[in-house]
């Protein structure tokens, strides 16, 4: 009899422990927004009513800005709790709050929510628009070189060094955003790696960068069917695409060989937004140099600097404002990679500006092509 008791009481300790590790602490939503002097809702509950008591309980990223919600709430026993949370704001910024229990029998691994409290509402609008416009004028930056290489039949004046490297680095950008946005295991381990973070990816990242390989592509298909002298692309930026290929040639066999440990997939396509990053600092400086030489920008599209300024302008200006309206000014240095890069590239267009308007204005632009082509073999 005694051994029988002991059976039942095993079984059904066991039958506790598979249900409470079943049982999961759930929010109603993971990400709140509202405007400073309003206030929003969250629901807590349970996946399955509880096995005992516990008490609910909440931390804070640092420097919150809402007031402590009430804690030690109970679950009673045999319930799911379903408790419903205001949250209030002292001012604007973002906190993320994480829901815990004591004692700890319910997973609680997806129980936060993200709260971003703003000043004002048309300012999220203006954000919004100003978003679409940058990635309205980055798409369209690309087709005025398409059109002038069309119009004079020739690439004479377009380095092939910068169309290499761009080339790789939008193909290194469109594998990182597919990779993060589609892969069911990437986007596990980028949660594992940031409990509480948004995937950085949006439909419109991977929209633009395939676009950009494509128009791309179709660039330096021109350079093999227009008069393009005697360029070609530098042994030096050979070796370096060369090398970066190689590189993720190895980095992708150790990854599927499982060398890299803790999120290895996610590691791997790290790899290839530091490539992009590399790319975007380093690609404009062999056309600089370039119509240094040639003393001349005939053949490099204005139209493309244009619409490349415009929209790095509109790009930092975002981020200005989303600052000033979220009070949180370490979104701007938070991801000073983000605000970096827009700087370097609005800073190439203005040296491409002085070049096209200012240094090398009365060049040879009335020239023909084959005056220019002619120009190009003698700085050579």
């Amino acid at each position: 009899m005694y051994s029988v008791t002991i059976t039942l009481f095993t079984i059904a300790s066991c039958f506790i422990l598979v249900t409470s590790a079943r049982n999961v602490l759930q929010v109603s939503t993971q990400d709140l927004q509202f405007e400073i002097g309003e206030s929003a809702t969250f629901m807590v509950n349970t996946s399955e009513p509880v096995s005992e008591n516990i008490i609910v309980w909440f931390n804070y990223s640092e420097d919150s800005n809402i007031y402590p919600l009430p804690d030690n709430f109970t679950i009673e026993k045999g319930t799911q709790g379903n408790i419903t949370y205001t949250v209030r704001a002292f001012k604007a910024g973002h906190v993320t709050v994480t829901v815990h229990t004591t004692p700890n029998i319910v997973k609680t691994k997806d129980a936060f929510v993200r709260v971003g409290v703003y000043k004002i509402y048309g300012w999220i609008v203006v954000s919004i628009v100003i978003g679409w416009l940058y990635f309205i004028c980055w798409s369209v930056s690309f087709y005025p070189q398409v059109i002038e290489n069309y119009r004079r039949k020739s690439v004479v004046g377009l380095n092939f060094d910068f169309l290499g490297l761009n080339l790789t680095g939008f193909i290194a950008y469109s594998v990182f955003n597919i990779g993060v946005k589609y892969i069911r295991e990437v986007q596990l381990e980028y949660h594992i790696a940031h409990p509480t973070g948004v995937i950085p990816v949006e439909t419109n990242d991977v929209g633009f960068s395939i676009h950009a390989v494509i128009i791309t592509a179709i660039t330096i298909g021109q350079c093999f069917i227009y008069e393009r002298g005697d360029q070609v692309i530098a042994k030096s930026t050979v070796a370096a695409l060369a090398l970066v290929w190689s590189t993720a040639g190895v980095f992708l066999l150790l990854t599927a060989l499982h060398v890299i440990k803790y999120t290895p997939w996610l590691t791997f396509l790290y790899f290839f937004s530091y490539v992009k990053l590399g790319v975007t600092l380093t690609k404009y400086i062999p056309q600089v140099v370039y119509n240094f030489k040639r003393k001349s920008t005939v053949g490099w599209s204005i139209g493309t600097v244009l619409l490349d300024f415009i929209g790095g302008l509109f790009s930092i200006g975002q981020m200005f404002i989303i600052s000033y309206n979220f009070n949180q000014w370490s979104m701007i240095f938070g991801n000073f990679t983000k605000f970096g890069l827009g700087l370097i590239s609005i800073c190439f267009d203005v040296i491409f500006f002085l070049q096209h308007y200012v240094i090398y204005r009365k060049s040879d632009s009335s020239l023909p092509i084959k005056a220019v082509i002619k120009l190009n073999e003698v700085v050579k």
